[in-house]
């Protein structure tokens, strides 16, 4: 089933549907108020000349015929002879000879002979009696104007030709703007702030890119002061967690307590999810790029995931891309976000680090054999404190903050992750890095 039409398609079906109407409108009355009148005007004074011709021709003495003849031919084109009927043959389809038809039966009578056929040397002949003395004229077909056909095809072809130029003007005026208004829009959806849209052209549209460009920088500034407070607030909290931790540990030394031991994981709970939060802000700040040995650097992460983990590590550094220009800090997070949330849910299944590059374009997947994650969660969860579980248990979910800071980071950096479930079970996690720097 299609979709409906974009903008474009559909203002310029319409633009070109009102033009192709007006242009048919235009072309019938032009032919039939001004062409038809004109042909059937030049049919009457050419069967006018004609009667006239035959008619001193019979007037004139045998010796003065030819000297008629010859100046018929010499100023009108016009060939006259004496002749017998011939027998008719069919004439092309021409308006104009059907008009010089209908008026010289006009003038000669119902019941006087008359044919227009087409010569061997592809000229008109008219062929009719009068005053008992059968006559033809011959002309050639370049005579016949005007040309209501030929006229009327480059009307239509000119139409047309206008028609489409000036549908994709207009609706090239309309689109554009729309079209720039949704990349700007599907950009602040995905967390980074467009550039001002230009504020000019019609005055609807100069409006909206005015009001757009004014809600855009309310929303940068609101997400910075949100981003703000939240860092703020996290680090504020980090203090007073750290002198109930000390405290704690002071009691638990002179009054042990399996109460005090829970209050004690609960705040290093709380200290964990703070310093998640904190990333979580810095997620959106832009890190500069610098030139890393990126082989080595997946090499470190999968080494310090190896000493926690009891399942198996797999690299597959199928691509030829070892020194890069990155944001490493930036790298290094997403990959370990990932790493360990493979970690989570892989149990004793092994996980994979895979890395490609294709189309300029460097991939780094982390493959896992856990329980996957269904096709309708898949956006789900990058969201926020979002976790597959229904409980609460930061054992089992953990925070709900790794792969919302990954993705925070990964569009920061114009960078992209994408879940793909595997055909046997588990999950994938691609990080699609665009390579717009030297690699080697």
């Amino acid at each position: 089933m299609k979709g409906p039409l974009s903008l474009f398609k559909r203002t310029a079906l319409t633009i070109a549907i009102g033009l192709l109407i007006f242009q048919l409108m235009t072309g019938s009355a032009l032919v039939i108020y001004l062409v038809l009148p004109l042909a059937q005007r030049s049919a009457d004074d050419l069967a006018d000349l004609l009667l006239l011709s035959a008619q001193v021709w019979t007037e004139l003495p045998q010796e003065g015929r030819p000297a008629f003849e010859l100046e018929l031919q010499q100023k009108y084109a016009i060939s006259l002879r004496q002749s017998e009927l011939l027998t008719p043959k069919e004439a092309e389809f021409y308006p104009y000879i059907r008009f010089l038809g209908r008026s010289l039966a006009a003038r000669l009578g119902a019941n006087q002979t008359l044919r227009l056929t087409e010569s061997d040397h592809e000229n008109f002949q008219v062929q009719f009696v009068l005053n008992a003395q059968p006559f033809t004229f011959e002309f050639s077909k370049a005579r016949v104007t005007p040309r209501p056909s030929i006229a009327l095809a480059w009307i239509i072809a000119a139409g047309v030709f206008a028609t489409l130029v000036l549908t994709w003007f207009l609706a090239r005026r309309v689109s554009a703007p729309i079209a720039r208004l949704a990349k700007a829009a599907r950009q602040i959806g995905g967390g980074s702030q467009p550039a001002q849209l230009p504020e000019t052209g019609d005055v609807e549209f100069a409006d909206l890119a005015r009001v757009f460009n004014e809600t855009s920088r309310q929303l940068e500034a609101r997400r910075e002061n949100q981003t703000t407070l939240l860092a703020g607030v996290s680090h504020d909290l980090r203090s007073p967690l750290a002198r109930m931790k000390m405290a704690l540990g002071m009691l638990a030394e002179h009054s042990p307590s399996p109460l005090l031991d829970r209050v004690e994981r609960d705040i290093e709970e709380m200290d964990k999810l703070i310093e998640a939060q904190l990333m979580f802000a810095r997620a959106q700040e832009y890190e500069k790029l610098e030139r890393i040995n990126l082989d080595q650097l997946l090499k470190e992460l999968s080494a310090n995931l190896e000493a926690q983990a009891s399942c198996q590590l797999i690299r597959r550094m199928a691509a030829p891309v070892t020194n890069i220009e990155i944001a490493p800090i930036a790298l290094r997070r997403c990959v370990n976000n990932l790493l360990h949330n493979a970690l989570r849910y892989a149990g004793e299944n092994e996980i994979q680090i895979v890395k490609r590059c294709l189309h300029n374009t460097l991939y780094i997947g982390i493959r896992d054999r856990g329980p996957g994650i269904p096709a309708h969660l898949a956006d789900a969860v990058f969201r926020p404190f979002y976790r597959l579980e229904s409980s609460r248990n930061r054992t089992t979910g953990g925070s709900g903050l790794g792969l919302a800071i990954t993705k925070q980071i990964a569009e920061t950096h114009h960078w992209k992750i994408v879940l793909k479930p595997r055909r046997k079970g588990g999950a994938c996690f691609w990080l699609q890095i665009p390579l717009i720097h030297n690699v080697n």
